[in-house]
């Protein structure tokens, strides 16, 4: 997941009032009140592991154009022939020559199809400076309709905001840790759905919508943690066949000791239609 969004601060005395309540949940290691504070969100998938060639058809990298070379930047999803699903904040800042789209391969090197961008459609209610980085969704048209095969197939989308829970997948080509590389082949992960009232915790000041967020962790243990970290934003968390969520923030170090943020896809799909026609 890339990390971008939200820049809220937490009173000291809440985090006192909250760590027991957190330490019950699971949700903060080490059981002291010291492992509750809350760091600066960001955006990847760590601890995750090697795709399948042919798996998740729908994944596609969306580049960015730099001193002549193209260079992956953020995730998506393909929802028709013409659009591509992603956050807002992985078009903001850069028009759409500026863009194109890499679609049928798990691997960056070598690469799949190109698409060239015609246009980009970042929602309106987006807003990149408050708490929670609301609306972080966004639209890619694409110049010429893909050609669907085995390798490049639309994903679902939910009709309206499920009750969710249980588990969910994310892909992407997010750093696999802070600070750390990021992988030529795409990254696989299968996270819980947590309760957005225990995200609401866990991510205090951040403004979690119950309605247009919805949050995944897996909190690092024996094992290393799995979530997402820059690299991963705008591309696709999907449960049963149907994407649910699109990659938004989470903890600026890509820990996983934090959940992972996400936009609620069914939350917005008037908006997608209103736009798309799908």
């Amino acid at each position: 997941m890339a990390w971008t969004g939200g820049r809220g601060r937490v009173a000291g005395r809440v985090v006192a009032v909250l760590a027991g309540l957190l330490a019950a949940a699971g949700l903060v290691t080490g059981g002291g009140a010291a492992a509750v504070s809350v760091p600066r969100p960001v955006t990847r998938v760590v601890g995750g592991t090697d795709a399948p060639a042919g798996a998740y058809p729908y994944q596609v990298s969306l580049q960015k154009q730099n001193a002549g070379a193209w260079h992956h930047s953020c995730g998506g999803s393909v929802i028709g022939e013409w659009w591509v699903l992603t956050a807002a904040h992985c078009l903001t800042g850069t028009p759409a020559a500026g863009l194109r789209v890499v679609v049928g391969s798990n691997t960056l090197t070598p690469a799949g199809t190109a698409y060239a961008v015609q246009q980009t459609i970042v929602h309106e209610g987006y807003a990149p400076g408050a708490p929670g980085t609301p609306n972080d969704i966004g639209l890619v048209k694409l110049s010429t309709p893909l050609a669907f095969t085995a390798l490049v197939q639309p994903i679902p989308l939910p009709a309206l905001p499920d009750v969710l829970g249980g588990s969910a997948t994310l892909t992407g080509w997010g750093r696999l840790s802070g600070g750390g590389p990021s992988p030529n082949t795409l990254q696989q992960a299968t996270l819980t759905v947590l309760p957005v009232a225990t995200c609401q915790l866990r991510w205090l000041g951040q403004n979690i919508s119950l309605v247009n967020h919805l949050c995944t962790f897996d909190k690092a243990g024996v094992e290393l943690g799995r979530g997402g970290c820059a690299g991963d934003s705008g591309g696709p968390l999907v449960q049963n066949g149907r994407q649910i969520g699109i990659v938004s923030w989470g903890a600026e170090t890509c820990s996983t000791n934090y959940p992972s943020v996400h936009t609620n896809t069914g939350a917005y799909r008037l908006w997608i239609t209103g736009r798309t026609g799908i």
